[in-house]
């Protein structure tokens, strides 16, 4: 059967009633290619397509609230560089125009270059339930081991809180795939940082989930960024991640290029910031 409510709330409801058994379908980007392959979506699916105000962007105390229709095309055009540049990394004009970053969420890809830069901005998650309520938790606590969240199968993304332009210092994004476009990420990287000095570091397809780099973030603390702190983030960012081989990438060259990124990041998010001093 397939489902097509107009408001959330119905969606809601009808995925808390169903649970596992229906499949929810935003852009289906994802789906499709799994549908082309021959993987069935089963007997239920849930369109969210026509969920009214799902795509919007809303204002909140010093944070941007992504609702989860928001697509791939809209982030591109943020004042965010990391997620802007994550978001026009992500396939062709077609699946940007339909792609959404619930969906992107969802299906938990340790290649996610929107999971890759949402991290770096330090996420939270809205996860709602028809009865429950919602509930806000760390993107970082969203991912759990691989293709694995916190989602519930009675459950739907709502919304995501990011901070706005003006709360951010700076941002930078770097994507290494096998070309210039419609690539999957051999290694991707964001960095974020606060005006008070606080820096986030994030890596997708080098461990089971888009991962934070904490260790290194702990290393690189507040001060300056020095080129020798430069260089210490990068030596630790190489030991942090966990690549693997496979056959786009060898383990050996993705942890090496975490190295290089790390610092190509950490140089841009430098110059912005004394740009902005």
């Amino acid at each position: 059967m397939f489902h097509r409510p107009a408001t959330f709330a119905k969606a809601l409801a009808i995925k808390a009633d169903l649970g596992g058994r229906v499949t929810p379908l935003a852009g289906g980007t994802d789906l499709i290619v799994g549908l082309n392959r021959g993987t069935s979506l089963g007997e239920e699916v849930l369109d969210l397509s026509g969920v009214a105000d799902y795509g919007d962007i809303d204002t909140e105390n010093g944070s941007l609230l992504l609702r989860g229709g928001v697509t791939f095309a809209r982030l591109a055009r943020l004042d965010i560089r990391c997620l802007a540049d994550a978001a026009r990394s992500v396939g062709g004009p077609q699946i940007r125009n339909r792609g959404t970053i619930a969906g992107n969420l969802a299906t938990a890809s340790p290649a996610g270059d929107g999971s890759a830069a949402l991290l770096a901005l330090d996420a939270e998650v809205e996860i709602s339930h028809a009865t429950r309520g919602a509930r806000w938790i760390k993107l970082a606590d969203y991912f759990l081991e691989y293709r694995k969240t916190a989602l519930g199968d009675d459950e739907l993304i709502s919304r995501i809180r990011i901070p706005a332009p003006d709360a951010l210092e700076a941002t930078a994004w770097y994507k290494i795939g096998k070309r210039g476009a419609v690539n999957i990420s051999v290694v991707c990287a964001a960095a974020a940082r606060w005006p008070d000095g606080r820096l986030c570091l994030a890596f997708g397809s080098v461990a089971p989930v888009p991962m934070r780099a904490t260790e290194t973030e702990r290393l690189i603390g507040t001060g300056p960024l020095t080129e020798e702190l430069i260089h210490q983030a990068a030596q630790c960012a190489m030991t942090e991640v966990r690549p693997i081989d496979d056959w786009r990438a060898s383990a050996d060259y993705r942890r090496a290029m975490c190295g290089v990124l790390t610092r190509r990041l950490l140089r841009a998010v430098r110059a912005d910031s004394e740009g902005k001093g």
